[in-house]
């Protein structure tokens, strides 16, 4: 226990709270309802222990653990790292055991059952990242070494983590798998500092086959930076598979050596960008096999939901849940068109960053939509779904801003103005010999508020 009593610790978290409600970073229902109740539990050297009353709470924080972190660090004018408990787990376990307690946790076997390469519907918007996952069973340490499996959040990075995780455990039961959060990563190294017991740490996370690690964008802790590229170094000189998966590209980390993202960038990078059509369908008929005989659903309603929701994979599959929980409580017949639209009416139109139209904002509305990173949009790969993409934000500068072909061009990775003028021309075209694309492009602009 720290020499904190407990008056300076509630007023140092008082002072937190207030800085981390007047950012507007969350929404001010979800601050009373989930962050207010919290309080900080200790400080031990450059560790802080949050207490909050349940397990929902605990969700809530961790979430944004990285974000709560920078405000304590700010109110105490050090950094700082934080972990959390619930009430419940703070009653069971003594201050004295948790810094063990921890480092069983982060090594212990993360890999969830439910995600395998069977289950991972694949289709032109994941089949490079898929393919490149499951060479690293084949051949581990040998040509995709590090895997850098990249692209926003809720499209499949994670399922591929575990997948792997899973393959290695069925098919190499004698190697060795670390499936690792960044954050809790960051967490195990600050405690093994704290308690001298860095090198033992190192040995046992050098010891693995396979380090699977997630999120690596949160690795921002600058001794942590230290410890993981000595460790980096190791693995890979050792032949050991290092696969990382992040939301951007490894060139847009910030808060991240460069010599690490030299290290991230000499393997292969993959992305993950939203499914296309046919792909968001077949992860509806997979999630709906084997229970059609419950669910009476038109093939119409799949088309509706492949099509509106098709951003974000989790989104998806959690609509449909919704639908059917919906169905449920309505009793109709059968879950036809109707009933799914009366549902999930029109999302509100996207607000504007500011009162004009810009080029950034139909940069940020067509990635949103599309699963992409603005790297993407704007590099030379040709990969169809990112160059449909690309095209149809050209399209819609042109459109409604009415900018010159050279202008449109530079904004797009300094494209000659030839190629923004035959981008534009060919999806003035296929807008309108292909339906699906059509409506894609009619919800950009709804959500851009000019539709």
């Amino acid at each position: 226990m720290s020499d904190f009593v407990k008056k300076q610790l509630e007023e140092i978290w008082q002072k937190t709270l207030t800085l981390i409600a007047d950012s507007g970073f969350f929404d001010p229902s979800v601050f009373h309802t989930w962050i207010k109740d919290s309080e900080l539990y200790d400080i031990d050297d450059d560790f802080a222990t949050i207490v909050v009353p349940y397990q929902i709470n605990k969700t809530v924080i961790k979430d944004s653990l990285t974000f709560i972190q920078q405000k304590l660090s700010a109110v105490l004018e050090r950094e700082i790292a934080a972990q959390v408990f619930s009430r419940d787990e703070i009653d069971r376990i003594s201050l004295s055991s948790l810094a063990k307690t921890r480092n069983a946790i982060v090594f212990e076997n993360k890999i969830k059952p439910e995600y395998t390469f069977e289950n991972f519907i694949i289709g032109k918007s994941n089949r490079e990242a898929q393919a490149a996952a499951l060479s690293c069973c084949y051949y581990p340490g040998k040509f995709n070494n590090p895997l850098f499996i990249y692209g926003n959040s809720g499209l499949g990075k994670t399922h591929l983590l575990h997948a792997i995780g899973n393959y290695i455990r069925t098919n190499q039961p004698q190697a060795q798998v670390l499936y690792i959060y960044s954050e809790d990563f960051v967490t195990l190294l600050i405690e093994s500092m704290k308690n001298k017991t860095v090198e033992e740490v190192k040995e046992k996370i050098a010891a693995v086959d396979y380090l699977l690690i997630d999120d690596i964008q949160r690795l921002t802790q600058s001794a942590s930076q230290e410890i993981f590229f000595n460790l980096y170094n190791k693995l890979i000189s050792d032949h050991k598979q290092i696969v990382i998966t992040s939301d951007i590209h490894p060139n847009e980390l910030r808060g991240i050596e460069n010599r690490l993202i030299s290290r991230f960038s000499s393997g292969l990078s993959v992305t993950i960008a939203a499914p296309e059509f046919e792909t968001a369908k077949a992860i509806l008929s997979k999630k709906i096999e084997g229970r059609e005989d419950e669910v009476m659903i038109d093939d119409a309603v799949l088309d509706f939901l492949a099509l509106k929701f098709s951003s974000d994979v989790r989104k998806l599959e959690g609509t449909l849940n919704e639908l059917f929980f919906k169905a449920i409580l309505y009793n109709p017949e059968r879950i036809d068109l109707t009933f799914a639209k009366e549902i999930f009416r029109e999302d509100p139109i996207m607000q504007r960053e500011s009162s004009e139209l810009s080029v950034k904002q139909i940069k940020k509305c067509v990635c949103d939509y599309y699963g992409l990173t603005k790297h993407q949009i704007e590099s030379k790969s040709r990969t169809k779904n990112i160059s449909t993409a690309r095209q149809i934000a050209m399209y819609l500068c042109r459109k409604h801003l009415e900018l010159p072909y050279v202008k449109i061009g530079l904004e797009f990775g300094g494209r000659d103005h030839s190629t923004a003028l035959s981008s534009c021309e060919k999806m003035s075209k296929l807008l309108k010999e292909n339906e699906v694309l059509h409506q894609a492009f009619l919800q950009i602009e709804r959500k851009l508020g000019i539709g």
